[in-house]
């Protein structure tokens, strides 16, 4: 039969005018898909890394510092992907600012994040309602507006953190090969925060880099993957938000102290009532605070709460009987906050009146 003979007993097959053994074949084809398998995977983790969106977004609340703007627009675009970078054009940071631009753009990686996104066009944020439109990279139409701003904005500096690489490796190596690896995009102020562990431990998980500019931050977002052997996997998980400012960083005292459940009549009943420090504490104020205060109390550290609290000690009596109020629910008056009410069989507390069980 042309293109194969029988010599021995092992198979053989032609290619061209060369003759193989059927085992080689076998050894040609496995090596063949292991390469296409090797490469299936490549492009996996390329498109893992490299797929980010970026979505115009207006009609928010332009009076929100760039902090609370920042994690308001995380948790509004959380189920459409990554959030990488919530981009504020022509914002300076410091000095109690707010925002003031009326249009922003949010980055999201991974696959169907702009389909996901646009959806959410229409949606309202803090009583706002949002417009939210793609503009991908290769866009200009906005140039004319973004470009006041783009000048100043390629001064600032930016900061994100890298995850992927090899704990195990040197610290110097893994410095210098992000250092080029990220050069690609633009000017590289440092990277910092991968320091060695005592007695040559590894490294930590996380390295914190700064670069400067939108353009070269934008440039890093969509960078494939690092060729260096063992940094192949390297990724940016976020780009870091601007530092709180202390203006904004709580909610003026009057919304933390004042209740409108209590009447003059109410407190002053409730200021008859014998002291009970054995009284259960009230619920989370993150649940009470208006927007966005409700936001900055949410993102404050475990310690941060602590000091607040302790600032604001509280004295809790119980309210004047109340006949209509189910049991076994009972109202507990609180001098630095609402009203609230406490469940005195589960010892759940919450602001929300219980309802009747009529």
């Amino acid at each position: 039969m042309e293109g194969s003979a029988t010599k021995g007993l092992e198979l053989w097959f032609d290619i061209g005018k060369l003759r193989f053994p059927r085992s080689v074949r076998h050894a040609m084809r496995s090596a063949t898909k292991d390469l296409e398998l090797r490469n299936s995977y490549a492009d996996i983790g390329k498109s893992r890394h490299s797929i980010v969106s970026r979505i115009y977004v207006e009609g928010y609340d332009t009076s929100l510092s760039g902090h609370d703007f920042v994690y308001a627009m995380r948790a509004h675009f959380a189920s459409c992907g990554e959030v990488m970078l919530v981009y504020i054009p022509g914002y300076v940071r410091g000095g109690g600012r707010s925002i003031g631009n009326r249009f922003a753009f949010v980055y999201l990686r991974g696959e169907g994040a702009e389909e996901r996104a646009l959806k959410l066009h229409g949606s309202y944020m803090g009583g706002h309602k949002l417009v939210v439109e793609p503009y991908p990279f290769h866009a200009t139409y906005l140039d004319h507006k973004l470009a006041p701003m783009r000048e100043a904005d390629n001064k600032q500096q930016y900061t994100f953190f890298v995850e992927g690489y090899d704990t195990s490796l040197p610290l110097d190596y893994v410095k210098g090969k992000l250092y080029e690896h990220f050069s690609k995009c633009g000017s590289i102020r440092f990277i910092i925060s991968v320091t060695q562990k005592e007695h040559g431990g590894p490294l930590p998980s996380s390295a914190k880099t700064s670069v400067d500019g939108i353009d070269t931050i934008e440039k890093v977002l969509q960078l494939g993957r690092c060729d260096v052997k063992r940094l192949e996997n390297i990724y940016i998980t976020s780009v870091a938000p601007p530092e709180p400012d202390e203006a904004f960083l709580l909610a003026p005292v009057h919304l933390l102290t004042c209740s409108s459940s209590k009447t003059p009549s109410a407190m002053a009943a409730a200021a008859t009532a014998p002291e009970d420090p054995n009284l259960p504490e009230p619920p989370c104020m993150s649940t009470l605070l208006p927007y966005p205060y409700n936001l900055r109390f949410q993102n404050l550290d475990v310690e941060s709460k602590k000091l607040f609290y302790a600032s604001q000690p509280a004295v809790k009596r119980y309210a004047p009987e109340d006949p209509s109020l189910p049991e076994p629910w009972k109202r507990i008056e609180s001098s630095n906050t609402y009203s609230y009410y406490w469940n005195t069989e589960t010892n759940v507390t919450q602001y929300e009146r219980p309802p009747s069980s009529s």
